[in-house]
């Protein structure tokens, strides 16, 4: 279905490529409600155990995975793309007025992307879907092709993601030239009974380099500020959440399933760990000096990138791993899309993306200054939000497994992100602005940043459901 919207919308904007503000609304309307009914789908087969593989041809079912872990990064992905369509309503039809289908398109076309690679259970499946989603980025980074900002950003995001992909397909076929086959669960039979010698870390690490580029790990990041930057912000904020979770989703499966025993684990898993300590601190660290508000939110993906990449680490030897990855990626999408969305309603509106431009914006449009004091609060790690209980479940994860100094970086680089955050919120309510005039929030993006901090909030009562149904289930198919 979302195959089918993505043709449907680069067929339209073929044919109607002027007429705008009706089609943006009507094809708009229209992902949103399949959005929701596949969600919908998805969450009545869960709850009724019923065995998805069952309905589909063989060569789908051995070559997908259908089973709790992915239909929740697949709910996830079709989140983001039913808040991204709503966020982007008034920035789309402001200027992009004869391209707004094709921006849908790519949209719901990322969308299919990241479901496939959530649950892509062949390697190559893995990489094309990466592909797709890596390729309507970069289309996406360029949408604004007519400022010098959105085109650097774009062939930036375009040259090293093809590099990081090329790492990675050679990875690939060290570990097909070792094993034979590139089923995953096939996989972890060949390599763990065998002896393959020093290929396989080898193989590992060049892997590494690709997931590492698509969740912006350092030391493979340097895109992610630049990108942020120069991107249509509705695109900075889906580009900040959806790829990288659906990364995060595939590398957790690759590692539990492929390596859950193979000789080379002490290695990857030092690797990871000392990766995930660096990314926390870099991101942070650096996001203290930045000026411009999208750059600094780059810098506080990267910092969550490290979280997230801590419950990657011990997903396999904890059973908070799993849930913890899938309650912060789900708190995560409604925190820092409530962020986004302030940013986005704001820049519509003035253009301005500097640090001190938010002054007091709490006398202009008190709902922005409260959505960001509660994304704020979220994304820290603060009661009572759902980043609060996402963090608890990577630090109980990382506790139970050893991981005792990542426990700590985590509590420690929180604190240092407290300052960065609510620097922007101490602008906002203790600082006059230059002017005092009413900020009008579009509909589409203020009904977006609602839906985003009720969610955060909400995620308080739901974290737990969700990591008990998780945890109870048969998380990863094949490990």
């Amino acid at each position: 279905m979302l195959c089918a919207l993505g043709c449907v919308g680069l067929i339209l904007a073929c044919l109607h490529s002027r007429r705008g503000a009706v089609l943006y609304a009507v094809e708009g309307g229209l992902c949103c409600l399949v959005g929701a009914a596949i969600a919908g789908v998805l969450a009545w087969t869960a709850s009724a155990g019923q065995d998805v593989a069952a309905y589909v041809p063989a060569y789908i079912a051995n070559t997908f995975v259908f089973d709790p872990f992915s239909r929740a990064f697949s709910a996830i992905a079709l989140l983001v793309c039913g808040l991204v369509f709503l966020m982007s309503t008034e920035y789309v039809s402001g200027r992009l007025k004869d391209r707004q289908p094709e921006f849908l398109a790519l949209i719901a076309l990322a969308a299919l992307g990241m479901s496939c690679l959530a649950a892509a259970h062949d390697l190559l499946t893995l990489w094309f879907s990466m592909e797709l989603v890596s390729v309507t980025g970069y289309v996406l980074a360029a949408f604004l092709k007519d400022e010098d900002a959105s085109v650097e950003a774009a062939l930036k995001y375009f040259v090293l993601g093809a590099t990081a992909s090329a790492f990675m397909l050679f990875g690939l076929s060290y570990i097909y030239g070792l094993a034979g086959t590139l089923d995953l669960a096939q996989l972890g039979y060949v390599i763990n009974g065998a002896n393959p010698g020093p290929l396989l870390p080898a193989a590992v690490l060049l892997m590494l380099v690709g997931f590492g580029f698509k969740v912006a790990m350092v030391p493979f990041h340097m895109w992610c500020p630049d990108v942020y930057e120069g991107a249509p912000t509705p695109v900075t904020a889906f580009l900040s959440v959806g790829p990288k979770l659906a990364g995060f989703a595939a590398l957790v499966r690759v590692l539990l399933v492929a390596f859950p025993d193979d000789p080379a684990r002490p290695a990857w898993q030092a690797t990871l760990g000392s990766l995930a300590l660096v990314t926390m601190t870099v991101g942070n660290v650096v996001a203290l000096r930045q000026t411009n508000i999208k750059r600094m939110l780059a810098y506080s993906s990267i910092a969550h990138a490290g979280y997230l990449l801590v419950a990657v680490l011990v997903a396999g030897r904890s059973e908070y791993g799993v849930p913890g990855l899938v309650v912060y990626a789900l708190a995560y999408v409604f925190m820092n899309l409530a962020a986004f969305g302030v940013v986005v309603a704001f820049s519509n509106v003035t253009r301005d993306d500097a640090v001190q431009a938010y002054d007091g914006l709490a006398l202009r449009s008190p709902f922005l200054a409260v959505s960001w004091v509660i994304a704020a609060l979220s994304l820290v790690g603060i009661p009572p939000t759902g980043g609060f209980l996402g963090k608890v479940y990577i630090l109980m994860a990382a506790w139970d497994a050893g991981q005792r100094v990542l426990a700590v970086a985590i509590i420690v680089n929180s604190m240092i992100s407290l300052y960065y955050y609510f620097d922007i919120a101490r602008r906002m309510y203790m600082r006059r602005p230059t002017t005092e005039e009413p900020l009008r929030v579009g509909r589409g993006v203020g009904l977006a940043i609602g839906l985003a901090v009720a969610g955060t909030l909400l995620m308080i009562a739901l974290a737990y459901p969700i990591a008990v149904s998780v945890k109870a289930a048969s998380v990863i198919a094949g490990g």
